[in-house]
């Protein structure tokens, strides 16, 4: 009778024993190894906004590519620099234009000239100022259709023939040669009317004048 109570004893025991022996195994706290949580943690996919995060966080700033053949190295670079520009080739200026019979018309000053005008007194630069303005009108007047620059031609003989050495002069002269070549045979336009040769020299009496060409 007792032998039997010992060895339900005895099963009991080891019951006991592999319960508690299944059961630390079951629940995986074994100290030398990671947990199950923190490695299926660590296996989850990052997502674009984690990536993102992380490039900023341990991006490196790029490496300088290196240098090939076809690029100068620092030291040409530095001698290419401080070697001296090359004078750009200067460019020839431009010929005037041939005038017809040798004489200068006013369409020859293709760059800034001095010229030499003499000057006029009170009176006779306000009679040129109240003439020249005419003159001006009846060259518009006579770019219109069906009109003619006989305004104009008056306006400018009248000036040439009072104040042939004028600043006035050498702007009748201009205001003759602009109009159209085929009036000039109409109003008998002469060569010493379209001529300023005389202006190029300076001459007793004359001041100094810049002119700037007609562009």
């Amino acid at each position: 009778m007792n032998t039997i109570w010992l060895k339900i004893a005895g099963v009991a025991v080891v019951l006991v024993i592999a319960l508690v022996v299944g059961s630390k195994y079951m629940s995986g706290d074994d100290p030398s190894g990671p947990s199950q949580s923190t490695s299926s943690e660590a296996e989850q996919p990052k997502t674009v906004y984690d990536m993102a995060e992380r490039d900023k966080q341990f991006g490196e700033a790029p490496k300088p590519a290196e240098p090939t053949e076809a690029q100068p190295q620092p030291d040409q670079a530095t001698a290419q620099a401080t070697q001296p520009a090359e004078p750009a080739p200067k460019q020839p200026a431009p010929a005037p234009t041939p005038a017809p019979s040798g004489i200068v018309l006013p369409s020859n000053l293709t760059q800034t000239t001095t010229l030499y005008f003499k000057p006029l007194g009170e009176i006779a630069d306000l009679e040129a100022q109240r003439i020249l303005p005419m003159a001006t009108a009846g060259r518009s007047i006579g770019r219109l259709p069906m009109t003619h620059f006989k305004l104009m031609v008056d306006g400018c003989r009248q000036i040439l023939e009072k104040w042939p050495e004028s600043k006035y002069a050498f702007r009748a002269k201009q205001m003759l040669e602009e109009m159209p070549e085929r009036f000039w045979r109409n109003y008998k336009v002469t060569e010493e009317e379209l001529d300023i040769s005389m202006f190029l020299k300076q001459r007793p009496g004359t001041q100094p004048f810049t002119v700037e060409p007609i562009r």
